[in-house]
């Protein structure tokens, strides 16, 4: 069968596929991806609630990663969240120390 598509064919064939995979994969990121409220909550519930007193948000190509200290109590949290909601770090600590 490959014999008589010919050289342009099976570019043709190997481009359309490349070109599905691409658009999948778009497809998936802006189904998958979290936005900053739904970040926020995340970072609330791994402190168990408490006061965002700082947020930084980057932008990494097509999605966002997300940055919050929070304060609950006597305790300071900083919490990072990626894009795709994944907990990537958490610190913590008492006192006024998270304040540079």
């Amino acid at each position: 069968m490959l014999k008589k598509l010919g050289k342009k064919g099976i570019i043709g064939i190997a481009v359309g596929a490349v070109v599905l995979v691409v658009i999948i994969a778009l497809i998936l990121i802006l189904v998958l991806r979290i936005d900053g409220a739904e970040a926020q909550n995340i970072a609330l519930q791994q402190t168990g609630g408490g006061e965002i007193v700082e947020q930084d948000i980057s932008s990494e190509g097509l999605w966002n990663e997300y940055q919050y200290t929070i304060v609950n109590g006597d305790s300071w949290y900083e919490v990072e969240i990626g894009g795709f909601g994944a907990v990537e770090g958490v610190e913590s600590g008492t006192g006024n120390s998270w304040q540079y």
